[in-house]
């Protein structure tokens, strides 16, 4: 357990109030409500999030004007529950430490007995009031009751883009951000980044909207071995590359066609593309100062290395091999 959060924490989280990283209740017995039923074993079905606000130098439980989330160690059954929270902390300081990705202020806290659990700050609301934010669901139409239990599932990147388009109207540089966290996600092997998971927000200051902070990110493989390796499809209408019918996994040839249909420059994409290597060690230091455990941290290690030979293997370039 941490003695305090630092100065940067304390500023991006509460404005500089000094607030204790112990929470002032007990684990709340409500965290053992029923999960939610789908078909789909996912991370977000087995996490219960709890609404806080400050009020002083005390985070409260709330019902209503919450500020900030808490998620609380998992139920259900899954591997390593215990470092679900340090896993969120860790996947979302790599995104904004190394690869300067923005993302939803956040922190570990912990209940009196030392368990630990994910904090969260709020981006959508601010001193002036609630800003307008919508995730890619609501955009796209889709709710369980018109689409099913899997509704969240039920599209893929390229469909989220191709909305991007209709509302985002600085479209060209918030589609390489898209492009950029699609393949963070698939380094870090977050398999549940579906829908919901990719949010548009309307600035306080201006009257357009843009892709929101990036939140939800993990490697969910610490916690379902069997975890697909993407929540969505690259391609829409069933489309695949060489590469992908040949090796049946997303490579580099995957996501250069795909970021070229996003309209990026060819140059472009290759460096997003190179970006993961290139930076690997500095990931591998952040992991070595989490709060995973050292296998945990590992076995992540190792996932991430895994990716980083998929991202750099290209079937076109070098022909039939079949092994990253």
């Amino acid at each position: 357990m941490q003695d305090g959060f630092c100065n940067a924490c304390l500023k991006k989280l509460f404005g500089g109030a000094k607030v204790s990283p112990v929470l002032p209740f007990s684990k709340p017995e409500y965290n053992r409500v029923h999960m939610e039923q789908e078909s789909r074993i996912s991370i977000s079905g087995m996490q219960t999030k709890h609404s806080l606000k400050r009020v002083g130098k005390k985070l409260e439980l709330t019902d209503r004007d919450g500020e900030f989330l808490l998620k609380p160690i998992p139920n259900g059954n899954m591997e390593r529950p215990s470092e679900a929270p340090a896993n969120e902390h860790v996947s979302m300081q790599i995104a904004s430490q190394v690869y300067k990705i923005e993302t939803a202020a956040n922190a570990l806290v912990f209940f009196d007995d030392g368990e630990p659990a994910y904090l969260t700050k709020r981006f959508d609301r601010t001193p002036k009031g609630k800003l307008l934010q919508e995730d890619f669901c609501q955009l796209a139409g889709k709710t369980e009751d018109s689409h099913g239990k899997n509704y969240k599932y039920d599209a893929s990147y390229e469909d989220i883009a191709e909305i991007m388009k209709r509302h985002i109207a600085p479209y060209p540089v918030e589609s390489e951000k898209l492009f950029k966290l699609i393949v963070f996600n698939y380094f870090i092997n977050n398999g549940d980044a579906h829908l919901k998971n990719f949010s548009v927000i309307r600035g306080a200051a201006d009257d357009f909207y843009r892709l929101s902070p990036a939140y939800d990110l993990m490697d969910t493989r610490l916690h379902i071995s069997e975890e697909s390796d993407t929540a969505l499809d690259l391609f829409k209408d069933g489309f695949s590359t060489e590469s992908y019918n040949a090796n049946a996994y997303y490579a580099k040839d995957d996501f250069l066609i795909f970021g070229l249909c996003l309209g990026m420059i060819r140059e472009r994409v290759l460096t997003a593309l190179d970006f993961p290597e290139s930076k690997i060690e500095d990931v591998i230091n952040l992991l070595n100062r989490s709060y995973l455990q050292a296998s945990t941290r590992e076995l992540y290690a190792t996932h991430i290395r895994e990716r980083v030979k998929r991202l750099r293997y290209s079937f076109i370039s070098l022909g039939a091999m079949t092994d990253p």
